[in-house]
C-alpha cells in the first residue's frame, strides 16, 4: 500500500502515522512525505524517523519534492496543505474590515471564507488533475479548509473518490462530554448540517436505549461553561443563546458557528463580553512569523512546540491522546481495504437525500458507514426549518463560489459576496471582491482576464 501525505509539514502527519502503528494492515506500507517547502519536509522527516524508531515500525518512509513521483502508484492521498495560511488569513479579515464588515473568524464562512475558498480551489485544481492522470483509483482524504467549498469542487471532478475529514463534530462532543462530567465516548449522537455548522438531532448514553437529549440540554443550560466565557475554555455562550432561540443545539464552538449567521453579537460587544477577535490573534501571529523568519526549521518547530504546550494547558480535553480524539483516515483506509464496516460520527460527503430538506447533491456533514468500498451516508431525516435555511444559504454560496472560481467569473463572485450574511450592501460586496482579486492576483489568475 502506498500513502502520500501532501503537506507533510502539517501536524496531521504525526497523528496519522501514530494511528498506522496501531494497525498491522499498515506494516511495511510505503508512506511518502511530500511538501513544497524543503525545510519543513526535512524537519518532518526527522520527526517521522524518530517515531518510526521509537515504535520499531516497518513502515517505509520516503521524502519527496516531486509531485508526479509522489503520486505514482498511490492508493491514498491525504491533503493538509495551503499557501501562506496565517498571512493570507489576516488578509481575509483585513480586506472586508476596510469595507465595514467585522468578521469574527472568516476561515470557512463570511467574505474571508470565500476568498479562502477561491485560493484553495485553485490550488486543488492542479493537484486533482495530477491525481486523475497518475493515480485515478486513489482515494483523496482532505483536511484542508474551507472544507465544504473544496469538497464541493471535488464532487465535480469526474471519477474522483474523496472524503472530507474534520474532527469538529466528534472532537467537540468529546470536550462537551468532559464539560458536563462525562468521559469522551460516553455519548453516542446523531447530528447533521454542513461542515463546522452541525446540529444535534439525537443523543444517547453509551449502552443505554432511551434518548439522553433532554437531560443533556438541561445540563448545558445550567452549566457555568455555557453561561459566560472562561479563560482557556472553548467559548459557547452564543451557542447556548442559539440553542434557546432555535431549540436545537449547534455542535462546536462559537468561533466556527458565527461564521455562517447574520446574528452573532455585534463587534462593539465582543470585548465587553470577553471575546478576543480572531483578527487580533492573526496580527500577533503574522508579527511573530516576521520576527522569526530568520530561524531554521528546527527553531521554528521549537516555537510551535511551546505554543502547543500552552494549548495543552487547557482543562479540556483533559488528555487529547486518548483513542477517542485520534483522527480517522487510518480507520477509513482500513475499512476500504478489508471491507470491515467502520462507523463515522461525521464526514463531509454528498448528501444523496440523507438530510431530506437540503439539496440532494449538496456537500453535507453527516454520520456515515464505510462499507463495500464506499462511504455511505446515514439518513437522518430533516433539519428544523431555521437551521435548514441557514445551511441552504451556505450551500448556495458554496456552489456559486466553486463555479465562479473554475470559470474566472467575477460577476458570480460579486453575487456570492452579496448573498453572504455578513455583507449588507451590493457595493460593499463588489468592493470587497475587487480588493480580493487585486491582493490575490497571483493566486487567482483566472479572474484577471
Amino acid at each position: 500500500m502506498k500513502i502520500t501525505m501532501i503537506g507533510a509539514g502539517s501536524h496531521f502527519t504525526d497523528a496519522i502515522l501514530l494511528s498506522m502503528f496501531q494497525d498491522k494492515l499498515f506494516d511495511n506500507c510505503h508512506f511518502v512525505l511530500y511538501d513544497v517547502d524543503e525545510g519543513k519536509l526535512k524537519h518532518s522527516l526527522k520527526r517521522v524517523e524518530k517515531l518510526i524508531a521509537e515504535h520499531k515500525s516497518t513502515i517505509k518512509i520516503e521524502p519527496n519534492m516531486c509531485l508526479n513521483e509522489s503520486l505514482k502508484g498511490c492508493n491514498y492521498v491525504i491533503t493538509s496543505c495551503e499557501k501562506l495560511r496565517v498571512p493570507y488569513w489576516l488578509n481575509d479579515l483585513e480586506v472586508p474590515l476596510k469595507h465595514g464588515v467585522d468578521q469574527f473568524t472568516g476561515e470557512n464562512g463570511g467574505p474571508g471564507g470565500q476568498a479562502h475558498a477561491m485560493r484553495n480551489i485553485t490550488l486543488f485544481q492542479g493537484l486533482c488533475e495530477k491525481i486523475m492522470a497518475i493515480c485515478p483509483d486513489a482515494w483523496l482524504m482532505n483536511f484542508t479548509n474551507p472544507m465544504s467549498f473544496v469538497c464541493t469542487y471535488f464532487r465535480d471532478v469526474p471519477g474522483l473518490k474523496f472524503a472530507g475529514i474534520c474532527h469538529q463534530v466528534k472532537g467537540s462532543m468529546g470536550v462537551i462530554s468532559e464539560m458536563i462530567g462525562l468521559e469522551p465516548g460516553d455519548l453516542e449522537f446523531i447530528s447533521a448540517g454542513i461542515n463546522h455548522f452541525n446540529w444535534l438531532l439525537d443523543l444517547r448514553k453509551k449502552d443505554e436505549v432511551g434518548s439522553y437529549l433532554e437531560e443533556f440540554l438541561g445540563k448545558v443550560r445550567t452549566s457555568p461553561y455555557w453561561e459566560k466565557l472562561h479563560p482557556k475554555i472553548p467559548t459557547q455562550m452564543f451557542t447556548k443563546k442559539l440553542l434557546d432561540f432555535t431549540g436545537t443545539y449547534p455542535i462546536g464552538f462559537d468561533d466556527h458557528i458565527c461564521e455562517y449567521i447574520p446574528f452573532f453579537y455585534p463587534q462593539e460587544k465582543w470585548q465587553e463580553l470577553g471575546y478576543t477577535p480572531k483578527i487580533d490573534k492573526m496580527r500577533k501571529d503574522v508579527k511573530i512569523l516576521e520576527e522569526n523568519k530568520h530561524l531554521n526549521p528546527e527553531q521554528k518547530a521549537e516555537l510551535k512546540t511551546k505554543a502547543r504546550a500552552e494549548f495543552l494547558d487547557w482543562p479540556f480535553p483533559k488528555d487529547d491522546t486518548v483513542p477517542y480524539y485520534k483522527e480517522s483516515p487510518v480507520e477509513i483506509m482500513h475499512a476500504l481495504e478489508t471491507n470491515e464496516p467502520f462507523h463515522l460520527h461525521s464526514i463531509v460527503t454528498p448528501n444523496k437525500g440523507c438530510i431530506e430538506n437540503l439539496p440532494y447533491n449538496a456537500l453535507v456533514d453527516i454520520p456515515a458507514t464505510v462499507y463495500g468500498g464506499e462511504i455511505r451516508g446515514m439518513n437522518v431525516g430533516s433539519l428544523p426549518e431555521l437551521p435548514a435555511e441557514l445551511c441552504r444559504r451556505q450551500i448556495t454560496i458554496h456552489e456559486m463560489v466553486v463555479k465562479a472560481t473554475l470559470a474566472g467569473d467575477r460577476d458570480m463572485i460579486y453575487q456570492s459576496m452579496a448573498l453572504d450574511p455578513w455583507v449588507s450592501g451590493l457595493d460593499q460586496a463588489k468592493n470587497i471582491a475587487d480588493d480580493f482579486f487585486e491582493i490575490y492576483k497571483e493566486e487567482l489568475p483566472q479572474f484577471q482576464k
